[in-house]
């Protein structure tokens, strides 16, 4: 504002010096002419010496004719000054150019416009126009141009101060909201005033700016939680892997120890017995170890050979297998009347209900009834691993299918594995395009672990239910291959009641 009010004073002052300048110039050349029309009449020429004073000399009352001698002396031959004193002429300005000139007179407050003829013998005739009209003039405009400057400048200052009040109102509001994102509120947004104005466009732009900024912050906050995330998971693989490590490694180097202090005084079957043992321990490390590249190849997005399978057989003959190791817990299938024929990797289908099976038996005492059931619901195929153990949190229920995580912080192994069989049994559903979740009950009363997977079409490929797939990779691109012979997946009902007349898909173990 202070800016433009200075502009409009420069203006003003330029105008009214150029109008003042241009009306001087133009009255001047008004006298200038008058002056040389008045010189040129033949009547002021022939004017007496002196003048009578019976009779005065009809001259214009603004002109002032007066005869200079060759001596100085100065005789006026008419004309009226109206009380003004005659102009002061030098003799240099008597001999100077023809042209009209400006004298001043001898009160400071007068000046006259002069015009110098000489008129033979050293005289010369002075001709006179008195300037205080010109002068008058000018000064009232001026008086007029300032008046008017001070008015523009008093009516700029009253409607100027509202409207830039009101024109910099955006900008107050996007100050405000500047100061409210450095104090952390990233969220807040600048009010949009019209967009056709230049501060609504900037208020346009600087929003986008601030929706960019914060996208960029909160995904580094969310790469800095995730990077915290891994590095916590990465302390609590290498607490466990090193534990798991530990202890068949110690127990390998302590048998072969003893084997080697025994020497040939060691009997046949102690040496087998030590073999035996520094075999098992050797297959603990290796289980390990197959896991953790199980999983980095599911990281880098291998392919799965998957075909139509029946979800109900592989079922049957992880039960089967199940039954042969010595877990003291009561094991039963409850299997669906009809095939589920679900689009999938047959031995990794496997590998997910072993981890499954073994997760129940491991996390549950002796005696706990562990059912496995299979059925069909909604384009998908079911697999349920359901327990009465004493079951789990609810914040154990959200981190169990993490990586490394184990519901024991002990370590100790009789209570638990390393964390890796629920996150391999995740990662293949995921990579089948099925999911797997847990279902959590009060405590003492159990968890079950439920798989979905799509069906098989008739085609050979999975059933398309409108869902898009849980990942993109090549695993889940792969094409389904229908094998000879295998029959459709037909209506089946899911039925949880223990039954025996069923003995091709119905197993009970005790």
């Amino acid at each position: 504002m202070v800016a433009a009010t200075v502009l409009v004073m420069v203006t003003l002052v330029v105008m009214g010096a150029l109008g003042t300048a241009m009306l001087r110039s133009y009255l001047f050349g008004r006298v200038d002419a008058q002056l040389l029309a008045f010189a040129s009449a033949p009547g002021p020429r022939r004017l007496p010496a002196r003048t009578p004073r019976s009779r005065p000399p009809q001259l214009p009352t603004l002109f002032l004719v007066e005869q200079v001698s060759a001596s100085g002396r100065v005789q006026a031959l008419g004309g009226s000054g109206r009380g003004v004193s005659p102009p002061k002429i030098s003799a240099a300005r008597l001999r100077g150019p023809d042209g009209p000139f400006t004298a001043a007179a001898g009160d400071p407050r007068h000046s006259w416009r002069v015009l110098v003829r000489a008129t033979g013998g050293g005289r010369h005739v002075v001709f006179a126009y008195s300037l205080d009209a010109v002068n008058s003039t000018v000064t009232r405009l001026e008086i007029a141009d300032a008046a008017a400057g001070a008015v523009a400048i008093l009516i700029l200052a009253a409607i100027g101060l509202p409207l830039v009040r009101v024109s910099l109102g955006p900008l107050s509001r996007i100050e405000d909201a500047a100061e409210a994102i450095a104090a952390g509120d990233l969220s807040r947004r600048i009010d949009r005033p019209a967009a056709e104005t230049e501060v609504g466009r900037l208020a346009a732009v600087l929003n986008v700016m601030l929706g960019r900024i914060e996208a960029a912050y909160r995904a580094r906050e969310e790469g800095e939680a995730h990077a915290r995330d891994s590095e916590d998971r990465m302390r609590r693989f290498v607490a466990d892997a090193s534990h798991e490590l530990r202890t068949p490694l110690t127990s390998v180097r302590g048998l072969a120890e003893f084997c080697l202090q025994q020497g040939e005084a060691a009997s046949r079957a102690e040496m087998t017995r030590l073999m035996t043992r520094i075999q098992h321990e050797a297959t603990r490390m290796g289980v390990l170890v197959e896991d953790l590249l199980l999983l980095a190849q599911f990281d880098e997005d291998r392919p799965l050979d998957r075909q139509p399978v029946d979800l109900s057989s592989v079922a049957a003959e992880a039960v089967l297998a199940a039954r042969a190791l010595p877990h003291g817990h009561s094991l039963t299938l409850l299997a669906a009347t009809d095939p589920v024929i679900v689009c999938a990797d047959s031995a990794r289908l496997r590998q997910v209900i072993d981890n499954l099976i073994s997760n129940a038996f491991q996390h549950t005492p002796p005696g706990t009834l562990v059912t496995v059931a299979t059925g069909s619901t909604a384009g998908y195929g079911q697999l349920t691993v359901a327990d009465n153990g004493r079951g789990m949190t609810a914040e154990q229920a959200s981190r169990v299918f993490e990586r490394f995580y184990r519901t024991d912080d002990a370590r100790s192994r009789s209570r638990g594995g390393t964390g890796l069989g629920l996150s391999i049994a995740a990662a293949l559903v995921e990579a089948h395009r099925g999911t797997i979740t847990v279902d959590t009950r009060p405590p003492g009363h159990g968890a079950t672990f439920r798989v979905r997977l799509p069906l098989a079409t008739a085609g050979g490929g999975p059933a398309d239910d409108g869902q898009p797939p849980a990942r993109d990779s090549p695993a889940q691109a792969a094409p389904c291959r229908p094998a000879a012979g295998e029959a459709g997946p037909g209506e089946a009902e899911l039925r949880l009641q223990e039954s025996d007349s069923r003995p091709q898909r119905d197993h009970k173990a005790r």
